[in-house]
């Protein structure tokens, strides 16, 4: 069944295309922070599929996430990227912002934040997930997707999640200065951050090897979905070949775990680099992972909602299934 999925999605964007020709393309404005997470629709652009599809895509890039959610509710922005957080689930309820596609997901093998562990503490015993009960972990905020997935590490493994003590200092620098004067036993890093720092007698634990979770999203408002749907569609069209292109040119490794680059990996790859104002060789050595069609991660999306009530960071009455909206990417909404 899959092949006849992808021979209509072709057929379909063939048709997007021959009208393209016919008429003026339709600007599609992309509100997004300089994050390699958005390769996809880097990718998108690049390789044309938005031009088949019968659109014009326009980079607004922003400063942060906050700032791409309220471009979005503005109308500044049709589409937004962004990563997962209390605060975006805060506003998504408040101005009816709609999940609709996966940016970035944080997997084994393609991690996205890691904790940097400093010698000291790694001596210590801080070298596993028990390790990680009592030390002091250093965090840049206590709302983010990589907090919710740090404390997730726990109830995988049947331990007090009390147990797990974290400090906010408020920006990664200030986390890497807590390390450096041992204030904190590890720090919650970008995992590019880590990489870096490890070099100075520290260690890597990479969150990912532990617990798995969707970290940043593609969304829209729901009053754009209803007064310009087609425009989602088109968008959605477009993106999803980014993503496979994405897939198949950064994602595959041998059963030997050797990694097998695509056909396009080298361009792809100068192309993200470029764009997100990171080195190649960075870019390289911590590919982040995106299903192959944009698919969400439903369930640990319901779990991040459940998460933040129970931490108090959001009301009782906002539900994950009113901020999703599947129907962009039909019944594989579920990422495997």
């Amino acid at each position: 069944m899959h092949w006849i999925r992808v021979l209509l999605a072709s057929l379909v964007l063939c048709c997007s295309s021959t009208a393209a020709v016919a008429g003026e393309l339709e600007a599609v404005r992309i509100g997004l922070t300089r994050d390699a997470s958005t390769a996809a629709v880097l990718i998108a652009i690049d390789a044309g599929y938005f031009k088949m599809a019968g659109l014009d895509p326009k980079l607004v890039v922003l400063a942060n996430d906050a700032a791409v959610s309220a471009a979005v509710v503005s109308g500044k922005a049709d589409i937004g990227m962004a990563a997962l957080s209390a605060a975006f689930f805060r506003d998504a309820a408040a101005h009816g912002l709609k999940i609709i596609a996966s940016r970035s997901s944080d997997r084994t093998g393609f991690p996205m934040y890691a904790l940097l562990v400093s010698q000291k503490a790694h001596a210590a015993g801080l070298s596993g997930v028990r390790g990680l009960m009592n030390a002091r972990i250093g965090v840049a905020g206590a709302d983010s997707s990589e907090y919710y997935g740090l404390l997730s590490i726990p109830s995988r493994f049947n331990l007090d999640p009390g147990s797990l003590r974290t400090v906010v200092l408020k920006s990664t620098d200030a986390e890497l200065k807590a390390l450096a004067h041992d204030d904190i036993d590890a720090a919650l890093v970008p995992y590019p951050t880590a990489a870096q720092s490890a070099t100075k007698g520290r260690s890597v634990f990479r969150l990912s090897d532990f617990a798995q979770w969707q970290e940043g999203v593609v969304f829209s408002a729901a009053k754009s979905i209803a007064s310009r749907r087609s425009l989602i569609e088109g968008f959605m069209r477009a993106y999803q070949h980014g993503a496979a292109d994405y897939a198949i040119n950064f994602l595959n490794y041998d059963d030997g775990g050797d990694f097998i680059p695509g056909p396009q990996y080298d361009r792809y790859l100068q192309l993200i680099a470029r764009q997100v104002n990171i080195a190649p060789e960075s870019l390289a050595a911590t590919k982040t992972y995106n299903d192959r069609r944009a698919n969400l991660d439903v369930a640990d999306v319901r779990k991040q909602v459940q998460f933040w009530k129970e931490h108090g960071k959001l009301g009782d009455g906002i539900s994950a299934d009113e901020i999703l909206d599947l129907s962009f990417i039909g019944e594989e909404g579920v990422a495997h």
